[in-house]
């Protein structure tokens, strides 16, 4: 029983043994201010000034034969960082509140919607296995952008900031534009380390290299000053001036370290996840079943997971309410294999 455990905790740690197809999805998302849904519906749940939003979605297929894996997928991708004071800025224009003090305000927004493919392949050293990882995207939709200013307290509106912002659609100022599509390269590497009794060790560094090329992409630069109240960052003639046009942009975005220890006679799972602002700890210990291995996890982030892997398949929720509408912390995973 115990060596079954270990098989089944070990599955995401090693490379693929058998030749196999599967098909899933994944979804993996964190918001501080408000919900998930409220981040992208609109702020007007519960509210606590925060710093991030982030979230990364994937759905496709993959192929492993021989030990290479070719996975197609299509992928979602949106990490905005910002002050506390431009959470709650934000949320004072949404609601028409008035602003209670000064604020100073910044933004980063990083997000893409693509489709491509990654290839990896196990390099197997004594205890130590190393998969190398490399992906190419066609990048259809994005939005990067930054915004640097400050506010006034006040029931009108009196803001100042700068603006250097990169789109395939407007969504500030409605400049028209048709973009074509744009590329993304990215490579990764797992070492899963075996070397120790009883223990089973991993660390993924996800788009440890990558740059997203957008030939001809939308920008908008330019200063904002509405009201009077705020001091100015910039000059602008009446409330914006600026330039628009179309031009090649190229960025990049944050690597994702995930980091696993198992202990297999208890088959007890430590991770940490990291992208960017976001962090969890997590703990998870596992059962072996007649259905596959089922699991309970507790993370840092006030979630609370179940967890089912077998033979054909796997499942995972994850969440910090039980109301899923009202979730700022949300992970889902699910796939059907089958392995030959």
């Amino acid at each position: 029983m115990r060596n079954l455990i270990s098989a089944v905790l070990m599955l995401p740690l090693c490379a693929q043994a058998a030749d196999r197809v599967e098909a899933g999805f994944s979804v993996h998302g964190s918001s501080e201010p408000v919900s998930i849904s409220d981040m992208v519906s609109g702020w007007d749940g519960a509210f606590t000034p925060g710093r991030y939003a982030y979230a990364d979605a994937r759905m496709g297929a993959a192929l492993t034969l021989d030990d290479w894996t070719v996975r197609i997928e299509r992928r979602w991708y949106y990490y905005f960082t910002f002050s506390r004071g431009m959470s709650v800025f934000y949320r004072n224009q949404e609601q028409g509140l008035d602003s209670a003090s000064d604020y100073d305000l910044s933004l980063d927004a990083l997000g893409f919607y693509a489709e491509g493919g990654v290839l990896s392949h196990p390099l197997s050293f004594a205890d130590v296995t190393v998969t190398p990882s490399v992906g190419l995207y066609r990048v259809y939709d994005y939005q990067f952008g930054e915004l640097d200013g400050v506010s006034a307290a006040g029931s009108d509106v009196s803001a100042s900031a700068t603006l250097d912002y990169h789109f395939s659609e407007d969504k500030i100022l409605d400049y028209p534009v048709d973009v074509p599509a744009g590329t993304g390269f990215t490579a990764g590497v797992e070492v899963a380390f075996t070397g120790l009794r009883d223990w089973q060790m991993s660390l993924t560094l996800s788009d440890l290299l990558n740059r997203w090329q957008l030939p001809d992409a939308g920008f908008t630069t330019g200063c904002i000053n509405l009201g009077s109240s705020a001091g100015e960052v910039c000059s602008s003639s009446g409330a914006a001036s600026g330039r628009s046009g179309t031009g090649d942009y190229s960025t990049r975005i944050p690597v994702t370290v995930d980091a696993q220890v198992v202990y297999t006679p208890y088959a007890v799972r430590a991770q940490v996840y990291q992208h960017g602002l976001y962090r969890r700890l997590s703990v998870q210990k596992d059962w072996q079943t007649g259905v596959g291995a089922l699991g309970v996890s507790l993370h840092s982030t006030h979630q609370l997971g179940l967890h089912w892997q077998g033979q054909f398949g796997r499942l995972s929720l994850l969440s910090d309410d039980q109301r899923l509408h009202y979730a700022r912390d949300l992970q889902l995973d699910a796939a059907l294999s089958w392995s030959w």
